[in-house]
C-alpha cells in the first residue's frame, strides 16, 4: 500500500504509534489517525479491502477537506471509511455497477451544533437549512448534527452506489426534535423541480415526494445508528453530494416564494405565494402591537395538495394610528402540524390617495415619478400617446421605500401624454404635456 499524505496527518493510537501495513492493506489495530488542516488520506489500491479496523481503531476527519481519497478505478464491492467521532461512525459505499476505468471516491465527515452550523462551503454551498426558501424557516432541529461531503476525480461515466450513513446518539439528542424511526437521507444539489428552475436545494424536498419524482431515501437501522440502502436518483448518479440525515416528516424544503405586507391607506394588506403545498390545510395570520402578545385575526383555506403557484392575500381593517404593526404567518397542516412562515412589521399612516404616487415633468421635460412602496414591490410605469398608442413602457422592483425615478423624453414629439403608474397596491394615471426641446 502506498501512503500519500498532503499537509500532515497526526496519529494517535491507544497502544501503538505506528500503522502496520500488510499485504498491500491499511491496518489499523487500537489505531485513530487524525486528519487537520485540510489533509488528504489516500488508499492507492483498489480492493475493497484495502482498510482494516477493529473497533477502537478509526480516521478522524472533522472537517469537509479533512478528506480520506479513494482510488477505486473500475473496481466493484463494499469501500467502508471507518470514521472515527469518540465512536465509529462508518461510510460505506457499495458499488454494484462499476464506474470508467480511472476514479477515486473523496469523502469527508464532521459533527455541527444543533443548528447545523457552519454550513459546508465545498461547491456547491451550502446556503440553507430551512423548512421554508423564503423568507426562510430553519429547520435544523430536524436534522441530525452532521454532515457528510461527498465528490469524486476522475470518473467520466459514474459508478451505480448504494450509500450508508452513520451517526452517533449524541448527534440527535435535544435540543434536536427527531424522531429517530423518520431518519432518512438527503443531499445538496440543483433540483429540477425548484423555482428557479436547477436552484441548489436540498433533495428530494417534500414536494418531489409527493409528485414521485423521488421516493424517501434510505431505510433507518435505529438499533446500529445508520441510515442503509441510500440509493441516489438516477439524475445524479453516485451521489457525490453534500449529505444529511433528516426526520422526514420534516423534509427540507417546502416552498414558499414570498410573503409581503403593505400599507393600502392607513390598513395593511398582506399578500403570499407557494410553488407547491403538501397537505396544506389553512394558514392562520396573527397581528401584535408589540411583537410578543399575538391575536388571531385571520384564517385562509390551503390549497390542500399542489404542485402549482396559488397566491393568497389579505386586508386588515385594523387602524393602526401610525404605530407599528408586526404580523405572524403560519401554515397548518390537515395532521395539526405547523410552521411559522415568517414575521413582518410596518408603519401606516391614513395617507391621501394622491400621495402614494406622484408624477411631474422637469425643466428639460423629463418625467418625475416618486412613489412610496414596500422594498421588493413590482412597479409599471406606462406612457401612451392621446392616440392610445403605448411610446414607453418600464417594470422593475423597489430596492426602497420610497422610489425615485426619472424618465428622459428625448425625441419625443411636443404633446399632451397620459402616465399610467403601477404597484402592486396603488396606482395613478395622469396627463403630461411635453415640449419638445430645441437643444
Amino acid at each position: 500500500m502506498r501512503l500519500k499524505i498532503l499537509f500532515f496527518i497526526i496519529i494517535f493510537s491507544t497502544f501503538s504509534i505506528v500503522l502496520e501495513s500488510q499485504n498491500n492493506l491499511l491496518n489499523l489495530k487500537d489505531i485513530k489517525i487524525t486528519l487537520k488542516n485540510d489533509a488528504c488520506l489516500t488508499i492507492n489500491q483498489s480492493s475493497p479491502n484495502a482498510i482494516v479496523a477493529t473497533e477502537n481503531s478509526g480516521i478522524v476527519s472533522e472537517g469537509d477537506l479533512n478528506r480520506v481519497a479513494w482510488k477505486i478505478n473500475d473496481s466493484t464491492g463494499t469501500y467502508t471509511i471507518p470514521f472515527w467521532d469518540t465512536s465509529r461512525i462508518d461510510f460505506s459505499y457499495v458499488i454494484k455497477t462499476p464506474g470508467s476505468s480511472s476514479g477515486t471516491l473523496i469523502a469527508s465527515t464532521r459533527r455541527t451544533n444543533a443548528n447545523n452550523q457552519p454550513w459546508p462551503t465545498v461547491s456547491p454551498a451550502v446556503t440553507h437549512m430551512n423548512l421554508s426558501v423564503s423568507p426562510g424557516v430553519d429547520g435544523s432541529l430536524y436534522v441530525v448534527d452532521r454532515y457528510w461531503v461527498i465528490r469524486n476525480e476522475g470518473w467520466s461515466t459514474k459508478p451505480d452506489a448504494t450509500l450508508s450513513f452513520t451517526y452517533r446518539d449524541a448527534e440527535i439528542a435535544s435540543p434536536n426534535t427527531i424522531n429517530e424511526s423518520n431518519l432518512v437521507a438527503q443531499f445538496w444539489g440543483p433540483d429540477p423541480y425548484s423555482v428557479p428552475s436547477d436552484t441548489n436545494g436540498w433533495i428530494p424536498d417534500a414536494f418531489d415526494v409527493f409528485q414521485g419524482y423521488s421516493q424517501p431515501l434510505g431505510t433507518v437501522d435505529a438499533a446500529n445508528n445508520k441510515v442503509t440502502d441510500v440509493v441516489p436518483p438516477n439524475a445524479y448518479k453516485g451521489g457525490f453530494y453534500t449529505w444529511i440525515l433528516v426526520d422526514k416528516s420534516h423534509p427540507l424544503p417546502v416552498t414558499l416564494l414570498y410573503f409581503n405586507i403593505y400599507c393600502e391607506g392607513k390598513y395593511v394588506a398582506l399578500k403570499w405565494e407557494t410553488a407547491s403545498e403538501i397537505n396544506c390545510d389553512y394558514y392562520l395570520v396573527e397581528r401584535s402591537t408589540d411583537g410578543n402578545y399575538w391575536e388571531s385575526v385571520a384564517f385562509l383555506q390551503g390549497a390542500g395538495n399542489s404542485n402549482e403557484v396559488s397566491t393568497y392575500s389579505w386586508v386588515d381593517s385594523y387602524d393602526g394610528k401610525g404605530s407599528t404593526l408586526y404580523y405572524r404567518l403560519t401554515q397548518y397542516d390537515y395532521n395539526g402540524d405547523y410552521e411559522i412562515l415568517g414575521v413582518q412589521s410596518i408603519v401606516c399612516t391614513n395617507l391621501p390617495e394622491d400621495s402614494w404616487i406622484t408624477i411631474n415633468t422637469d425643466i428639460f421635460n423629463n418625467i418625475i415619478i416618486n412613489f412610496l412602496a414596500t422594498q421588493g414591490e413590482k412597479y409599471e410605469i406606462k406612457l401612451y400617446d392621446l392616440h392610445g398608442k403605448l411610446i414607453f413602457y418600464q417594470t422593475g422592483t423597489t430596492n426602497n421605500t420610497y422610489e425615485h425615478l426619472v424618465i428622459s423624453t428625448y425625441g419625443i414629439p411636443s404633446s399632451i401624454y397620459l402616465v399610467d403608474v403601477h404597484t402592486t397596491i396603488h396606482n395613478k394615471t395622469q396627463k403630461v404635456y411635453l415640449k419638445e426641446l430645441d437643444f
